[in-house]
């Protein structure tokens, strides 16, 4: 065979193989849901089948594909996910191709099959997989990059407080949103940054002990704090106060009351309390 032959013969089995997976593709439907209150991104995939084609051997080849593909659908619905104020994790993967070569790998190891099963009329097999924030596999634990906290800033000087156990921020409905002539609903984040009213931050990432974020994140968020499994968190005697404003193109950053703030940061045991992530975010309950 020649070389143009050669070549021709290449260009269409490559051709063939691209439009093969393409067509695979297309079988394939995605739903994606952020959980914030259960800390976890929820995955529904669903591939199409023939019918007079469905058999045990079929459908254990359908999840077969749908395993292969997992990591690039994962990578397509995180990349959405606020990180920060400012960036998305998409944005934040751009940074650093190695974060997002770990990022896929340590989430998709961890990923749990939640069901699977065969629509009634033999069209389709759906799966759904669930993807933590935190804890063992976590997917955004490979973004907590720092391994010493930064201090959070002491308040000098004496202000009647006591220790907490941690911190409730109540933040439902539209609040001022800082350097904008609107009102915004807060929006959940990996990463958000709590302020005073003079814009000082008063907890970042970089603030909060590394092996707290990986355990349970910076914040929780919840539309109440009524939840036994947040007691761990919170404990019995946390300060409870209302966010002032929300600040970022994101929405996410809250401006804290001054009064709460310096009641907070004044006591070396909140200080650390706040290091360890023990706040709860209170927002509006999710829509159905």
């Amino acid at each position: 065979m020649n070389r143009i032959g050669i070549c021709v013969l290449l260009l269409v089995t490559w051709g063939g193989l691209l439009w093969a997976q393409q067509a695979q593709e297309e079988r394939i439907s995605v739903s994606q849901e952020v959980d914030w209150q259960g800390g976890v991104l929820i995955l529904e995939v669903a591939m199409a089948m023939e019918a007079n084609e469905f058999d045990p051997s079929s459908r254990f080849d359908a999840e077969r594909e749908i395993e292969r593909l997992l990591p690039g659908l994962f990578m397509s619905s995180v990349v959405e996910i606020p990180f920060d104020s400012y960036r998305t994790v998409g944005a934040r993967l751009k940074e650093d191709q190695m974060l997002f070569q770990r990022l896929e790998r340590t989430a998709v190891s961890s990923a749990t099959k939640n069901f699977s099963r065969v629509r009634r009329d033999l069209q389709e097999i759906q799966i759904q997989y669930l993807f933590p924030f935190y804890g063992e596999g976590g997917f955004a634990v490979p973004l907590i990059l720092h391994s010493r906290p930064h201090p959070v800033e002491r308040k000098l000087g004496f202000v009647p407080s006591r220790n907490f156990t941690g911190l409730v921020i109540y933040a439902r409905g539209e609040l001022p949103a800082h350097g904008k002539d609107i009102r915004q609903q807060v929006r959940p984040a990996l990463f958000p940054t709590l302020y005073d009213e003079q814009m000082n931050p008063v907890l970042t990432a970089q603030m909060c002990d590394p092996a707290y974020l990986k355990r349970w994140g910076m914040v929780a968020y919840s539309d109440s704090e009524g939840s036994s499994a947040l007691l761990e968190r919170i404990g019995a005697a946390p300060l409870r106060t209302v966010a002032r404003g929300v600040f970022g193109i994101n929405a996410t950053d809250l401006l804290l009351p001054d009064e709460a703030v310096d009641r907070l940061v004044v006591r070396e045991a909140n200080r650390e309390m706040l290091s360890q992530g023990r706040v709860l975010i209170v927002i509006e309950p999710a829509e159905d």
